[in-house]
């Protein structure tokens, strides 16, 4: 290879960089555009008016179309049409898979505008909130401007120079742009272009011309620029010869010093002129047109003032790139800070002097460890990078929250996101920084908010277990007064009085029960166990139940029965079955209830389906909410209380059973329970059945209670189903009992007792002077998730009041059972 072909090679080598370099600085002045807007607080408040007109403005400063979409492609932002006006959905592009997976900016290849139809290409951005991608932005890069940097103004004669994106497509050309921008390079010259970064090498263009052919890859697209020379221009003497001057070389430069020598003196004055105008040119002055001499020394002075235009141009051009990045950071809403590589502050914006108080003279040259809170304020130069980044140096832009220090010695909380970029050998660091002070003031009202619900839901639930207990004293002592009168006066005219007075007393019973329910499950008292179990006898047992009720109302109640075995708590999903089906009779005025389970796949589907008046959509979730009833304005307690499907989706939490609900308003719902299946085993229904008193076994209850009326409603209850009773008002009148002689066969107590004293104390002290274990039931109203943990401790059943009669009956009966 000879001195003009390397010449030559180096000189479209050194070209393709350049127009590489240049399209570098196209992307990243609006990646800059894009990392600044994303950071911006009308984004970030989710305020997309306010978002609009700063993209309209960075759309008019840098000659750009800003578009924020979701990330199913729905535009959101369009900076090209009205705020306002209905748009579309892109088409997902490649270039937003790779943003989302690498949460880093990223280029696309040529596409065409999904509103102007023209091609362009687009710089997309996520937008990262909480550590994930919401939003992608996206900054076109129009193909005028890609067409300006390979302009055949900026290229000597007869030299072509093109732009290729990463599928081979031209995206860009300095000649005939109309016939090859769009079309996909031949294989013969994509293939040694695909995958160096850059080469030289001889090829025939795009024109069908033998040329030499040089590419560089862009960094920040990873497009190819390519330039190329044809061979017939090199082969020609004296355009040879303005050819290797055109590229500004010094040793072309010397070796035309050394021709002028060669030819004598009269070339002398010529040559010095030459001379003249390189040292021109060196300082940034355009040589004189005179340069005067042989025919090839002027045209190599013509060569030299031909380079003088294009490094004004470039100047230029670099000028107004400067310009843009100079107004983009001093307009800019956040705070921006340079600083090298040691820590030492580079620039500061308007923001930035804002927010620190610092004017940048006051700032600049001095160590970043100025605007930054013990103990980082105090670290050593070599640490104050890690200091900054929080032991992470990667630089990765990600938002971190650190804490700034203005001028006058005030901390405050910073947003930062960082930058890193090298020149050359040296390393800077940009941080984006927002002041998040009133963010941090609404996050520390909110948590204080939410304390403060959370301390009231305490109250609440404190309340209810007091109120509840309170309440239930007295209901329990009329609901055993009102049995006891109903058996002595059967058949009475008073008994009629007394049937609705139980009716009213079972109301009131329905509603502490909901409550205790309700309390009960939040406050975690509640504990299932779960066993396999067959679904057949417990829906056998509910149609049996529910039967009459059904055909009370004139409605069809069908159960299909199952054989499938599942998974749950007995009681838990007969009380969400229970409260299902009390649901659909209490709501269906015509037609029916159908009960039906349906296996799919690991689990059984229990349907419960009514033909009443149905739920709208929109109510769907506060129907379960406690108190929620549709079209019950007059709280009819016919109607319920609003608490059953609260209990039944507290129940199905517990159990991690889905429910769902299907619902059409006027023509019915249809509430789903999902179940596991479980291979078929023997087992109970997990439902005991009641125990029965005893025929024959009359025994000696002993009860303690410190409300007179209670003991009085106990005793008048017992004694009526033929039981022995004693009572007692305190742990003292207990023992009195006992060590006179009186030994009884069962414990009824009380929980609370006067003067701090429990039942439990009671019925211990009881067991410990007889010296031997009474079965015995403790009763209460406390809600209080110990209390069942303590009793159960104790060995002891547990009721809750107020009690019904058939309860206690059978507690009493199941106490004489264990004691004979």
């Amino acid at each position: 290879m000879n001195v003009q072909t390397e010449t030559v090679e180096r000189l479209v080598r050194d070209r393709a960089h350049l127009l590489a370099e240049d399209v570098d600085r196209e992307v990243a002045r609006l990646v800059a555009a894009a990392e600044v807007l994303a950071t911006s607080e009308s984004l970030a408040a989710g305020d997309f008016a306010t978002f609009y007109r700063r993209a309209v403005e960075v759309r008019d400063r840098l000659g750009t179309n800003v578009v924020l979409r979701d990330l199913n492609s729905q535009q959101i932002v369009n900076s090209r049409v009205p705020w306002g006006t209905a748009l579309p959905v892109n088409t997902g592009f490649t270039a937003d898979q790779r943003a989302i997976a690498t949460r880093k900016p990223q280029v696309s290849g040529l596409i065409m505008g999904g509103v102007t139809q023209a091609p362009l290409l687009i710089v997309v951005t996520p937008v990262i909130r909480d550590g994930d991608v919401r939003f992608l932005l996206s900054l076109t890069i129009t193909q005028e401007r890609l067409q300006a940097i390979v302009s055949p103004d900026r290229l000597p004669a007869g030299w072509r120079a093109g732009v290729i994106d990463e599928d081979g497509t031209v995206i860009a050309r300095s000649h005939l742009a109309e016939q090859f921008v769009g079309k996909r390079l031949p294989t013969s010259l994509w293939d040694g272009m695909r995958d160096p970064s850059e080469g030289v090498h001889r090829a025939v263009n795009l024109e069908g011309t033998t040329a030499f052919q040089a590419f560089s890859r862009s960094r920040s697209s990873g497009w190819v620029v390519a330039t190329s020379v044809p061979q017939s221009l090199i082969e020609e003497p004296a355009r040879g010869t303005l050819l290797l001057f055109a590229g500004g070389g010094l040793g072309l430069f010397l070796i035309g010093i050394g021709a002028a020598v060669w030819l004598g003196r009269r070339l002398i004055r010529p040559v010095m002129r030459l001379a003249e105008a390189a040292k021109a040119l060196g300082v940034g002055h355009p040589p004189s047109a005179d340069a005067g001499g042989v025919l090839e020394i002027d045209a190599v002075g013509k060569a030299i003032r031909d380079a003088a235009g294009l490094i004004q141009q470039r100047e230029a051009d670099l000028a107004t790139s400067e310009a843009r990045y100079r107004a983009m950071v001093q307009t800019a809403a956040d705070a921006m800070v340079v600083i090298d590589g040691g820590g030492i502050i580079q620039s500061l914006n308007p923001a930035a002097e804002r927010i620190f108080g610092y004017r940048a003279d006051e700032a600049i040259g001095r160590s970043v460890r100025l605007l930054m809170p013990e103990p980082c304020s105090s670290a050593s130069d070599a640490d104050v990078l890690t200091c900054l980044f929080g032991g992470d140096r990667r630089g990765n832009g990600v938002g971190r929250d650190h804490m700034g220090q203005r001028k006058d010695g005030s901390v405050f909380p910073i947003e930062l996101a960082i930058a890193e970029w090298t020149s050359g050998t040296q390393r800077y660091f940009c941080g984006i920084i927002r002041d998040i002070t009133e963010r941090k003031l609404s996050e520390d009202a909110l948590r204080t908010s939410k304390a403060e619900a959370d301390r009231a839901n305490v109250a609440k639930s404190k309340f209810l277990a007091a109120a509840s207990h309170d309440l239930r004293q007295p209901v329990q002592a009329m609901m055993l007064f009102q049995s006891a009168l109903e058996s002595k006066l059967d058949g009475h005219p008073a008994s009629r009085l007394l049937k609705s007075l139980g009716e009213a007393m079972d109301g009131l019973r329905m509603l502490l029960d909901s409550l205790l329910d309700v309390s009960k499950l939040d406050a975690g008292l509640i504990v299932p166990a779960p066993v396999d179990m067959p679904v057949g006898p417990l829906l056998e047992r509910l149609a049996t139940e529910y039967q009459p009720r059904a055909a009370a109302k004139g409605l069809r109640l069908r159960v299909l029965r199952n054989g499938a075995t599942v998974r749950s708590d007995p009681a838990l999903l007969e009380r969400i079955l229970r409260n299902l089906i009390e649901n659909a009779l209490r709501y269906t005025e015509r037609g029916g209830v159908l009960v039906g389970c349906r296996r799919q796949g690991d689990h059984l589907h229990i349907d419960v389906i009514d033909t009443g008046i149905g739920i709208a959509s929109e109510k769907h979730d506060e129907i379960f909410e406690e108190f929620f009833q549709i079209g019950n304005p007059e709280r009819d307690r016919n109607k319920g209380l609003g608490l059953g499907l609260a209990v039944v989706r507290r129940l199905g939490r517990l159990l991690g059973h889905r429910i769902d609900l299907r619902s059409v308003p006027g023509r019915g719902s249809a509430f789903r329970v999902e179940l596991p299946v479980v291979t078929p085993q023997a087992s109970g229904s997990g439902r005991p059945d009641d125990v029965s008193v005893l025929e024959g076994h009359r025994g000696l209850i002993l009860v303690i209670d410190d409300e007179a009326l209670v003991r009085m409603g106990l005793q008048a209850m017992l004694e009526g189903w033929g039981y022995r009773v004693l009572t007692a008002g305190s742990v003292e009148d207990a023992v009195r009992h006992v060590e006179s002689g009186e030994w009884p066969t069962a414990i009824l107590a009380d929980y609370r007792l006067r003067g701090g004293e429990t039942g439990l104390d009671a019925i211990s002290a009881v067991c410990d002077r007889l010296n031997m274990p009474v079965p015995a039931t403790v009763i209460t109203g406390d809600t209080a998730p110990e209390r069942l943990v303590e009793v159960r401790a104790g060995g002891h059943a547990l009721l809750h009041k107020p009690v019904a009669a058939y309860e206690l009956r059978n507690a009493v009966a199941e106490m004489l059972s264990l004691a004979d």
